[in-house]
């Protein structure tokens, strides 16, 4: 069955669960840009509990921009502020010096548009954690259809038995809202075994 996807901001850890377990992926670009998800927003785990990190985009057509022309904005200083937070979150875990660089680079890459700086971040994890998906983006707009699974709008499915220890903890935590990012930071490429368990 084929799916539809949003590209993401570091997706979270159902994100690439859901991603690993389907076979025909596309990505979307030509919806309307929908504000405020993945899109544009990571969730990380700080010592204050959790933490979203947004960028700063700008729609040329208001509120009708379709996703592949958001671009991403400079005017603030989001990937100096996003980078402080991410290593003051995870410099003590155990893989953090193993991807530190990486990261580092793809938040401070001046990529202009949204969907190209995504995606840029996408094809690392996949690399790091040599995931099995392959990677196509839509055309044009596709309407709802029940021979596609449509994960455009939906909330990311609970991850059971998803427990690892962490560098922060807290109380109640859904661990999959948290980006794929502390899953690799913490257990490095063993974060593969949390997406492609059953």
């Amino acid at each position: 069955m084929t799916s539809i996807f949003p590209t993401a901001y570091f997706g979270s850890i159902s994100y690439y669960k859901s991603l690993v377990q389907m076979e025909a992926i596309s990505f979307e670009l030509y919806e309307h840009y929908v504000k405020q998800t993945v899109r544009n927003r990571m969730t990380i785990l700080g010592a204050n509990g959790l933490l979203n990190l947004s960028i700063p985009v700008v729609k040329p057509n208001g509120n009708k921009t379709i996703t592949k022309d958001i671009s991403i904005s400079y005017a603030e200083n989001w990937q100096k502020n996003h980078w402080k937070a991410i290593e003051s979150a995870y410099a003590p875990s155990p893989y953090f010096e193993h991807y530190e660089s990486e990261v580092k680079a793809l938040i401070f890459s001046k990529i202009s548009n949204l969907v190209d700086f995504n995606f840029q971040i996408h094809q690392k994890i996949v690399g790091w954690l040599s995931l099995p998906i392959q990677n196509q983006f839509t055309e044009t707009y596709i309407q709802d259809d029940k021979s596609i699974k449509d994960f455009r709008k939906i909330d990311w499915p609970t991850i059971e038995n998803s427990n690892y220890i962490k560098v922060f903890n807290v109380e109640n935590m859904i661990e999959s809202e948290l980006s794929i990012l502390d899953a690799i930071f913490n257990l490095g490429p063993m974060a593969r075994n949390l997406l492609i368990q059953p």
